[in-house]
């Protein structure tokens, strides 16, 4: 925002010479004290923002997230999604931050319906909530959760690739057991 002196319409001193606006270490001294009264209970979120953090993410919920993020290009199953619903719930480095990703994109009026709508929304701008939505990726296309299998034959890897199909024997090349 320009400063302007409201009689002659010429910019203020502060706008002409750089030296005076603040820079960035006093910026991030500023939110270091505010951090600090808000630590100490100086200062409290507003009790609707809190409110609406804290909800529980519902599996409907969940479900609309992963349709968004995987573009609906899949038939995606409830009882899969609620396994890892329930892992991410309890991973402390995921659960409030999908709750966070929730409230970012399902519970707004305005819903994104791509990846790459909910990428502009600025939701994603936070490292730990894009890895939130980076995990529930990850879940949907490997078909793992917590280092076991939820869902094998309709991961989403499989589905994407137009070539393959998962493996339905012991590894190694059986048909060459058999004589031509």
């Amino acid at each position: 925002m320009a400063l302007q002196d409201p009689q002659s319409g010429a910019l203020t001193q502060s706008e002409r010479d750089p030296a005076s606006l603040p820079t960035r270490r006093g910026v991030l001294v500023g939110l270091a004290a505010v951090a600090g009264a808000v630590a100490a209970g100086g200062l409290t979120a507003p009790p609707v923002r809190a409110a609406t953090t804290t909800r529980a993410v519902t599996l409907d919920e969940f479900m609309e997230l992963s349709d968004i993020l995987t573009d609906n290009e899949f038939s995606l199953r409830d009882e899969v999604g609620q396994q890892y619903l329930r892992a991410l719930n309890n991973d402390p480095a995921h659960a409030q931050t999908l709750r966070v990703l929730v409230n970012g994109t399902v519970r707004v009026k305005r819903r994104p319906r791509t990846f790459d709508e909910v990428r502009r929304s600025g939701v994603l701008n936070d490292d730990a909530v894009a890895e939130t939505a980076r995990q529930i990726l990850v879940h949907w296309y490997s078909g793992l959760v917590n280092g076991r299998t939820a869902d094998y034959l309709e991961a989403l890897a499989w589905e994407t690739l137009p070539f393959a199909e998962p493996a339905s024997t012991k590894i190694g090349f059986s048909k060459w057991d058999d004589v031509p």
